[in-house]
């Protein structure tokens, strides 16, 4: 992938889903580029398909929750939010871990 260049970034993304569609990550780096291209139904299919293949996964529920941000839909996003931060907790990341406590902090949710 291309760093600062999306639309290459999707290309490449698209070929690892298309010679591995069982490979969770790719979905979650696909969804984070569609967030970033602010095309979050996208995103949003692609997290929601990278929690089905690996719901341990807490990238995959922070860009979902990008996704329902971008939608409108803040009580999903805080859900998903939350749900990135326990698994982030409990994979010991906390550098991820505290930075998603800031974000929710700035939305006004403890």
């Amino acid at each position: 992938m291309l760093r600062g260049d999306p639309v290459a970034a999707l290309a490449d993304l698209d070929r690892a889903v298309q010679l591995d569609p069982s490979y969770a990550p790719a979905y979650v780096n696909r969804s984070y580029v569609y967030n970033q291209l602010r095309q979050p139904e996208e995103a949003l299919a692609d997290a929601e398909r990278a929690i089905q293949l690996d719901p341990r996964i807490p990238e995959a529920y922070f860009s979902r929750g990008v996704a329902y941000l971008q939608l409108g839909d803040r009580e999903a996003a805080m859900a998903d939010f939350r749900q990135a931060l326990a698994l982030f907790s409990k994979s010991g990341n906390f550098a991820n871990q505290a930075i998603l406590q800031q974000l929710l902090r700035q939305l006004g949710v403890d």
